[in-house]
């Protein structure tokens, strides 16, 4: 697991400043500090992934390294994970959210639980003490820009500003929670807004896998073909939007007009939205994200008082994409 917790850590470190005993010791050099741990916390959506496996692996000279050396965790019900890394390592890193034998997604057209059947990853340019990253299909963008044999914190600074450039017009951020957070940010309109418009970039991926044939396979194939289930159509989704970026500075410009153009042909008009309430539990609440009676009753639904939910609501209609 390559984990220590923090209550362990500062056992650790209490016991080795405490030493064997009073006196002047024995003339012996003093033990080494431990370094600080370092950790990485997130939520993996397309939509929430429950049960996965997730890999962080550190980058060294420019390659992630094995699975098996990485440090591991599942995701939660609610999609989220957290790794410490107790080595104190603060280079760049990858998260690799992997399909396990009961790993699942929710399918926001539905509502229900669909197998995860793929891999999405992120990558972070510098681990800090408490580093957050977010797993979605963008995030993959991201990942696939980044050259395989030679990532840098640089590289992967420009191949996430590269992908955000590529989704301006839908108005991607990468460092926002792929879910209404209503527990943390209930007061602040602007990050509801933020978080919202996530939530329904990500419910047009489903959309767009199920309904439109401009994404495709690598062999040409639409995702959305016959005969396919839904889990293969979004998996596939998530790899056509992969196969934008050519690099971590550029960007097919066919694949990325038509992946735009599949986005934004759904209309979010029947959502199952991830919110987080105030009692700090997931509730999936069903909304026309097109509609601000619609979505005021969704916040309401979720916890929000009347007035709140009104006030809120006017702001996260006018900033969605």
């Amino acid at each position: 697991m390559n984990k220590i917790t923090g209550m362990t850590l500062a056992t650790v470190l209490v016991l080795t400043g405490c030493g064997g005993g009073g006196g002047g010791g024995d003339g012996s050099s003093p033990a080494a500090a431990l370094p600080a741990a370092t950790s990485v916390s997130g939520t993996a959506a397309k939509g929430i992934i429950k049960q996965a496996k997730v890999l962080v692996c550190r980058i060294v000279n420019g390659v992630p390294e094995p699975d098996a050396s990485c440090a591991s965790t599942t995701s939660g019900n609610d999609g989220s994970y957290s790794v410490t890394l107790s080595d104190g390592y603060t280079g760049p890193a990858m998260v690799k959210v992997m399909a396990g034998t009961a790993s699942t997604m929710v399918d926001e057209t539905t509502g229900t639980d669909i197998p995860y059947n793929m891999t999405m990853r992120a990558v972070i340019p510098a681990i800090s003490k408490t580093t957050t990253a977010y797993v979605t299909p963008f995030s993959e963008m991201a990942a696939s820009a980044v050259s395989t044999t030679t990532i840098d914190a640089t590289k992967i600074s420009q191949s996430i500003a590269a992908v955000q450039s590529v989704m301006l017009t839908l108005g991607i951020d990468m460092s926002v929670m792929p879910m209404m957070d209503l527990k943390n940010n209930g007061a602040d309109a602007a990050k509801l807004t933020l978080q919202s418009n996530m939530v329904k970039q990500l419910a047009r991926v489903a959309m767009a896998a199920k309904n439109s044939d401009l994404l495709k396979d690598a062999s040409g194939v639409a995702c959305n073909a016959a005969g396919t289930t839904a889990s293969q159509q979004i998996a596939c989704a998530v790899s056509a939007m992969a196969g934008v970026m050519n690099s971590y500075v550029t960007a097919d410009a066919t694949k990325s007009a038509n992946v735009l153009a599949a986005l934004n042909a759904q209309n979010a008009t029947g959502v199952n939205m991830p919110m987080l309430k105030a009692d700090g539990t997931i509730g999936m609440q069903l909304a026309d994200m097109t509609s601000s009676a619609s979505m005021q009753t969704a916040m309401q639904n979720a916890g929000m008082t009347v007035s709140a939910a009104a006030n809120t609501v006017n702001v996260v209609m006018g900033g969605m994409r």
